[in-house]
């Protein structure tokens, strides 16, 4: 099976960090995000991935490579300039078979069983499958509408029908050739807007798939902020476990001499920490991270290559090796 992952986007929300490194490549729990969607595309029986690219897109080239853990192959679709998300795909039809094929963003980060929404995609004889929550009115989410059998009859306020569901898409989407007969070629094109919404209008069958338990729309430098602390306390999909254990082994067993720990503490390869130190609770150090003298971190992300001062005191915020951000963290309840 094929799948498509939409990773050319320049990633405004999360600058300036996106300035330096492409949304992607971002860490979660020292891992690139989209190595998670990576592992739940493998989870699903997908051999072959085509990845879009533009904004750095050489550098999330060179990251990835051709091939993830030696077994998922990858392609790559250049994009001059940005085509959307119904654009992209466009671009890259050339790659897909007749059968059905899954589109994600490369942020996916949710529990999502994607073989049991393919079998779901097929039974039902649908189009298009989207991947769904419950509605969240306080989400700020553009509103999908089902009806009582889960076929969406409305999307952006296109469509018709009565007694209808709310639903959030989750950007997670199982899809058969229909979907390209109402994208135009070499154009910027929403998959929602001139895709679905299209494809509902024309009576096409576009089914909906619900999806619970994690989910986290990695879209915000206080989401992503946040993605980082759940997966530090052990809050994730469950797919996403074979990429982390190997990120908790790279904490050294006990804090080197002269410094203390408060978990929870992720610790990435060569990172030097300074004496007097006190790192946590909740921190995540990149690799190659420097920590000067008596310097104290907690709520912290620390991409690679960042640098601490001596004595610097630095709590709820993310660090890069040229930008730092303070956050306000909301209050729990």
């Amino acid at each position: 099976m094929k799948a498509m992952i939409l990773a050319a986007g320049l990633g405004t929300r999360l600058t300036p960090f996106t300035n330096e490194t492409p949304k992607p490549l971002l860490p979660i729990l020292n891992r690139p995000q989209i190595h998670y969607v990576l592992e739940l595309l493998m989870g699903a029986g997908v051999t072959e991935v085509m990845i879009n690219l533009h904004h750095r897109g050489d550098m999330l080239r060179t990251a990835i490579g051709d091939y993830h853990r030696g077994r998922l192959r990858i392609s790559y679709s250049m994009e001059e300039r940005i085509l959307g998300t119904g654009g992209g795909l466009k671009n890259a039809e050339g790659f897909f078979d007749e059968g059905p094929f899954i589109l994600v963003n490369a942020d996916a980060l949710m529990e999502v069983d994607l073989a049991r929404a393919i079998r779901a995609h097929i039974s039902r004889g649908a189009a298009a499958t989207m991947v769904v929550r419950a509605w969240d009115p306080a989400g700020g989410y553009g509103m999908v509408e089902v009806d009582a059998g889960g076929v969406i009859r409305r999307i952006l306020g296109r469509g018709a029908g009565s007694g209808l569901t709310p639903v959030i898409f989750t950007g997670v989407h199982i899809l058969g050739p229909a979907i390209f007969r109402y994208l135009p070629p070499g154009e910027f094109s929403c998959i929602n807007r001139d895709g679905y919404a299209a494809m509902i209008e024309s009576g096409e069958r576009v089914c909906s798939f619900e999806a619970s338990g994690y989910w986290r729309d990695v879209g915000t430098i206080l989401s992503y902020f946040e993605a980082n602390m759940d997966f530090l306390s052990g809050i994730m999909p469950s797919w996403c476990r074979r990429l982390i254990a190997s990120a908790h082994a790279e904490r050294p067993p006990g804090p080197p001499p002269g410094v203390q720990f408060a978990d929870p503490v992720a610790i990435g390869k060569n990172c030097l920490l300074g004496t007097g130190s006190r790192i946590g609770p909740s921190v995540i150090l990149g690799d190659g991270v420097r920590v000067g003298n008596n310097v104290r971190l907690k709520n912290t992300i620390a991409l690679p290559g960042a640098l601490f001062t001596d004595g610097e005191d630095f709590a709820e915020g993310i660090r890069s090796p040229r930008s730092s951000v303070s956050l306000t963290i909301p209050s729990p309840g």
